[in-house]
């Protein structure tokens, strides 16, 4: 069952103002980093590594604890979005940056785009301690929103599966989840035996085969049958495994371990550790994107306890959060980005 949700209007049009290093391209993609502590989205060219734009939120009416948490882009990357938890809202861009529309939802976490349809799904941040047990789902065209009933507290975990026509959403509380039929609203509940995973967040391989999610207590990957979300394995990988992301050819299986400091590749035919990745700029990983080659992994790190010392003069070094640019033949870190503080959920997709 549906509840519909107030649209909130942002103007088309009302720019932000440019920074004076900020740089325009249209080819190649673009790495869209939620700075949570910085108010802030980072634009970053995904072939050089440059930020090519800051886009201040301050500057749209919100305040310094907006608290930007993840993003999502179109699949044409013709506009792209950032979810606030204390904003209280989920933002469209153009893809020159410039505000396109918002819709008002409590304390928005992950977002997903289903590439099949116009809609953009929202969860509920961890952050909510009481939210409703309600995710939305967003029309892209007028960000005109409803909200549906998934029946467990404090939905997270959330992914399209664009070929089944569903979308899959897990509870932080409780180990169950919501099989989503996205065009009748019919839900299927299934239960996970164990302790109290704590589901992070999912991926799903490109073939639609397998669901994998992340599990923030028991610190395992467990692997689904993504047609009957039946678990299959499981899988011990680190401190607080956090966003997963598959290679586009599902070899792979990437993600960091949070308090672990590094990134875990996982081998998805054998199910396997791979490699753990450890560098200087790998520090208390966050989300998650590879480009769409697959040649190269970006990690977001949140420095929170500041052991990455930044390159640039800061006042702690806490307040420098990274992205890393990982070589997927290497497995290497060839590159160390420095963004704003705290950063968060990341996409990545074509420059529109």
């Amino acid at each position: 069952m549906r509840a519909m949700v107030a649209l909130g209007a942002l103007g088309v049009g009302a720019g932000l103002p440019e920074a004076a290093e900020a740089v325009q391209r249209t080819e190649g993609e673009r790495v869209y980093v939620a700075n949570q502590a910085g108010a802030s989205v980072s634009v970053v060219d995904a072939a050089s590594g440059e930020v090519l734009r800051t886009v201040d939120l301050t500057e749209l009416g919100f305040d310094a604890n907006s608290r930007p948490h993840h993003t999502a882009v179109d699949p044409d990357g013709r506009h792209w979005y950032v979810s606030l938890i204390g904003g209280g809202h989920v933002l469209r861009f153009t893809a020159a940056n410039d505000p396109a529309g918002r819709a008002a939802f409590e304390t928005p976490g992950l977002l997903a785009v289903d590439p099949a349809s116009d809609l953009l799904y929202v969860g509920r941040s961890m952050m909510a301690v009481n939210p409703p047990q309600r995710i939305g789902a967003i029309d892209r065209r007028s960000m005109s929103l409803e909200e549906i009933d998934v029946f467990f507290p404090r939905p997270h975990a959330l992914v399209v599966d664009a070929r089944r026509n569903r979308v899959v959403a897990a509870s932080l509380v409780e180990n169950r989840m919501a099989l989503l039929d996205a065009a009748s609203d019919d839900i299927d509940l299934v239960g996970v035996e164990g302790p109290t995973h704590t589901f992070v967040q999912f991926a799903l391989s490109p073939d639609a085969r397998y669901l994998v999610a992340t599990a923030q207590l028991t610190g395992k990957l467990l692997v689904f049958d993504a047609q009957d979300a039946r678990l299959i394995h499981e899988l011990d990988v680190g401190t607080q495994p956090w966003h997963p992301v598959f290679s586009p050819d599902g070899r792979r299986v990437y993600f960091g371990a949070k308090d672990d400091d590094a990134v875990v590749v996982v081998d998805a035919e054998t199910w396997t550790v791979a490699k753990r990745i450890t560098a200087p700029g790998i520090a208390e990983p966050h989300g998650s994107a590879v480009t769409a080659d697959g040649r190269h992994l970006f990690v977001s790190n949140r420095n929170l306890k500041g052991t990455y010392v930044p390159r640039r003069q800061a006042a702690e070094n806490s307040s420098v959060g990274t992205l890393v640019k990982i070589d997927t033949n290497s497995l290497e870190v060839v590159q160390t980005i420095e963004v704003g503080p705290y950063p968060a959920g990341i996409s990545i997709g074509p420059a529109g």
